[in-house]
């Protein structure tokens, strides 16, 4: 499924002292089925919350007791709230001319705009710290099962964590919160990692690095010897005989993401080593 948005880039998430940032609870996971049942949103500026949102939503359907069991949001509790429509309305307007934070933000807008919200829109920017922490903090590999012609996560690898969930990145750079799963205690966190993430300098130079190389970074395709693996939702590892900026053109094998705006780490070989490469091949 295509992204609703483009979120923005990490130069943009570092200006970025002013926003606000929401979350949602629904009964599902499908927009065009499921409705939401919570919405949480504030608003932060130089850092630190200041004003908040939050309201429970009538979903006008049950709330199913697998989704109870998560967020411990009943029937009860939604019963008599304000329509989707009528929230909404209220949060486009507490959101305003803002740019918008959200933690996997994409799921959110969805839910948003089939409740009735006028965003997402072409106005202002929009950041998910899912996607910034995967960025910055380093999670196990992807390794490519030809066995099963899936990719699987290596737990042996080196990680600094073991995935970008909300809980799992507050945890890494401890941040305090309440129980989560409910929409102003996420909005709320992530906030506070959206924060933590732009004042951590280290990472953040090494991603803008990383994110500028597989951008910016001139080279030319002479010759594409193949994929070892097949093009999934994970990464993908390319080899290809190519000439950076020109110079004397080498074998490159690299790890795309799948949109191809993240490299991983790679190696070059010789004309000779490639000679041997084309053997094996």
């Amino acid at each position: 499924m295509d992204r609703i948005v483009t979120t923005a880039s990490l130069n943009d998430a570092e200006k970025c002292t002013a926003f606000v940032v929401f979350d949602t609870e629904t009964t599902g996971l499908y927009p065009w089925r499921d409705k939401v049942i919570e919405i949480g949103a504030v608003r932060f500026c130089g850092g630190e919350p200041v004003e908040t949102f939050h309201s429970m939503i009538d979903p006008g359907m049950h709330i199913p007791e697998m989704v109870s069991q998560i967020n411990h949001i009943t029937d009860d509790m939604v019963a008599g709230a304000p329509t989707a429509s009528e929230v909404m309305a209220a949060f486009d307007d507490f959101v305003g001319t803002d740019d918008l934070v959200g933690h996997n933000i994409d799921f959110d807008l969805r839910f948003v705009k089939s409740a009735g919200s006028t965003l997402p829109d072409g106005s202002r920017k929009y950041f998910d710290t899912a996607e910034l922490a995967r960025q910055m903090v380093k999670g196990p590999d992807k390794v490519y099962d030809r066995d099963t012609g899936k990719w699987r996560t290596d737990y042996t690898s080196q990680y600094e964590v073991k995935g970008h969930s909300l809980g799992t990145m507050c945890d890494f750079y401890g941040i305090g919160h309440g129980e989560l799963h409910r929409a102003d205690v996420d909005a709320l966190a992530t906030g506070r990692l959206f924060t933590a993430l732009m004042k951590d300098t280290d990472r953040l130079n090494r991603a803008r690095r990383n994110s500028r190389m597989a951008k910016d970074f001139e080279f030319e395709i002479i010759e594409h010897i193949g994929v070892l693996a097949d093009k999934t939702r994970g990464w993908k590892r390319e080899v290809n005989l190519i000439s950076w900026s020109g110079a004397e053109p080498k074998i490159d094998i690299r790890d795309w993401s799948p949109d191809h705006s993240k490299m991983g780490k790679g190696i070059s070989l010789t004309r000779e080593e490639l000679d041997k490469l084309k053997e094996l091949i």
